[in-house]
């Protein structure tokens, strides 16, 4: 009966762990489907930026062409304006005479007026290469850099500029009016206005604007160039061959930007494809792209891998352990000989018994611990005992009329309460003077109100300083106990008050006594941080208030030790940042 249950128990664990094998293999399946779909993703998510980086692409260069270009039209219109109104009504103009002539000395001031107009002109629009006036009957022609006359020495953009105001002579416009101009190596926009024999105008490069345009769209390769009201198009001076020939036969349209140029025709930006960083940040996504899909193949094949060569066993290797009773199993078909998990086997008894052995080792700590709570505890215990011996001997002395003894342990149970306090949070300076006045009435009592003086002296409202528990008692007692005697009279002073630094606002603490003062090698070893020999017992007070503030404040607070004369006055000086009581009570709010 037993061999046929637990037979029927071996095939049901064996039914569990094969629909489990199936689950295994559908979530493969299912992940290397997930994956096809975010191969999917990836693709139409590339698809997406190749045309959010084209319209990015085309905004760009729209936009920063539309600005220099639409600069360059702006300057067009103002010059044609500026030529006309200074023809108008500048009367230095209309004073040249229509027979100029290189000996007529007592023009050149005017000429020199005409030629520092244009320099002022040229400076105000930076894309003209100069401006002229040209006297048409005399055939002068007067630039931004002097005057020349029909005798003098002409460059080749001289010449071809005077040829084509000669052929002007007979026109009278209206308005200013542009053209081309051509010499042998260079294009250039003319513009000129006539009136009453004289002419205005000005010269521009169209190399000078093309450079402008490229140099204003960064980041990507443009090349610019003209096409005049007559088609006829005007490239750069400096272009391959390969793009002239795109550009002169149309083939790149789709790549090409087209705005209005004044009234002389239109000009046009190419962009060069795969020079512009939106490309190169494509180029980027689509190796990304590539990459991802590369890590999720290999992930498909890794996930098949895995269940084929570490599922499948563990699946066994499990169901093993769910029927510990027919572990010998393991190895009998030889199907599940895999050393590596029996060797897993063995170490997870042994992480099992190490886990027990760290169980019973928090529970002895623990044992330890309540152990060490119920001694401070205890210990907490010890001065209520005191305290209450105290109101004990009080309560006597009392019923005595014993007035020193019941002043005494009055003083002294107040003393005990304060000491006794939680010594981790910070005191008011108040209760802490309250508290010396109790140790120093207490130290009257022993040695008699003749012994010594003690006095307070603050300087300003630091009654409200926060400072370390028993800091300023521990001065006052190290004072008393070393200084006071039965042979003379010492004066204790303690004083406190604000200091102003760059960094902040201290307080300033300082005990001073009229006693003998530090011995030289109380003073070294104060120096050198290590304890004080004194009749025979190690006083470590001080350097248990350095510690202290060393904890607390770091170094920000510190503590000196000096005598006001030799072997004479021991002075104790402490400076600590300084806190309100009520900027802690904020701070723990």
């Amino acid at each position: 009966m037993y061999r046929d249950s637990r037979r029927r128990w071996r095939g049901y664990g064996r039914k569990e762990n094969s629909k489990k094998g199936a689950k295994s293999e559908g979530s493969i399946a299912a992940a290397a489907d997930s994956d096809g779909a975010c191969g999917g993703g990836l693709i139409g998510f590339l698809i997406f930026g190749i045309q959010e980086n084209r319209r990015l692409l085309n905004e760009y260069v729209q936009d920063t062409a539309e600005l220099y270009v639409g600069q360059i039209n702006r300057d067009i219109a103002q010059i044609n304006s500026e030529l006309v109104y200074i023809q108008g009504w500048n009367d230095i103009i209309k004073s040249l005479p229509s027979s100029l002539r290189p000996e007529d000395a007592k023009y050149y001031e005017v000429l020199g007026s005409i030629t520092e107009q244009n320099r002022i002109l040229k400076i105000r629009y930076s894309e003209v290469q100069f401006f002229y006036v040209y006297e048409q009957d005399a055939d002068v022609l007067v630039t931004d850099y002097g005057t020349v006359f029909p005798t003098s020495a002409k460059s080749e953009l001289h010449e071809a500029l005077i040829r084509i105001l000669r052929e002007q002579k007979e026109r009278t416009a209206q308005s200013t009016k542009w053209s081309m101009m051509y010499t042998e190596k260079d294009t250039y926009l003319i513009s000129w206005y006539t009136q009453n024999g004289k002419t205005l105008g000005c010269v521009i490069d169209l190399d000078t604007i093309f450079e402008m345009l490229q140099g204003g769209i960064r980041k990507y390769e443009v090349i610019p160039f003209v096409k005049d009201t007559g088609d006829q198009v005007h490239l750069p001076e400096k272009i391959s061959e390969k793009y002239e020939d795109i550009i002169l036969s149309g083939e790149g349209e789709s790549s090409l930007f087209t705005f209005p140029l004044g009234s002389i025709g239109e000009i046009h930006l190419y962009v060069v494809p795969g020079s512009g960083m939106l490309e190169r940040i494509l180029n980027l996504q689509l190796l990304i792209t590539l990459l991802v899909c590369a890590v999720l193949l290999v992930c498909v094949v890794m996930a098949y891998s895995y269940y084929a060569k570490i599922m499948e066993p563990m699946r066994e290797f499990v169901a093993a352990l769910e029927n510990m009773d027919e572990e010998q199993l393991l190895n009998e078909d030889g199907s599940n000989n895999i050393l590596e998990l029996e060797l897993a086997s063995g170490k997870f008894r042994t992480l099992l018994r190490k886990i027990q052995t760290l169980k019973i080792a928090i529970y002895e700590k623990e044992l330890k611990e309540q152990q060490a709570e119920l001694e401070y505890v205890q210990e907490q215990m010890r001065p209520h005992f005191l305290l209450n011996c105290l109101s004990v001997i009080h309560g006597m002395a009392d019923e005595k009329d014993e007035r020193e003894i019941v002043r005494i342990t009055e003083v002294l149970s107040d003393y005990m309460r304060y000491v006794m306090r939680d010594s981790k949070n910070q005191r008011v300076i108040r209760e802490e003077l309250n508290h010396i006045a109790s140790y120093v009435e207490m130290q009257k009592l022993r040695y008699g109100e003749e012994a010594f003086t003690y006095e307070v002296l603050l300087d300003g409202d630091v009654e409200d300083c926060l400072v370390p528990p028993l800091l300023l008692q521990t001065l006052v007692e190290n004072a008393i106990v070393h200084e006071v005697s039965l042979d003379g009279r010492v004066d204790i002073s303690l004083y406190l008050t604000r200091e102003a630094y760059e960094d902040g606002t201290y307080l300033y603490i300082s005990v001073s006594d009229t006693g003998k003062g530090f011995s030289a090698e109380t003073l070294e070893a104060l120096e050198e941080d290590r304890p004080i020999i004194y009749n025979g017992r190690k006083h470590i007070g001080l350097q248990n208030v350095r510690r202290r503030l060393e904890l607390m404040y770091g170094g920000r607070a510190g503590i000196t030790f000096s005598n006001m004369g030799e072997n004479y006055g021991a002075v104790v000086e402490v400076r600590l940042p300084l806190v309100m009581a009520y900027q802690s009570a904020l701070s723990d709010s």
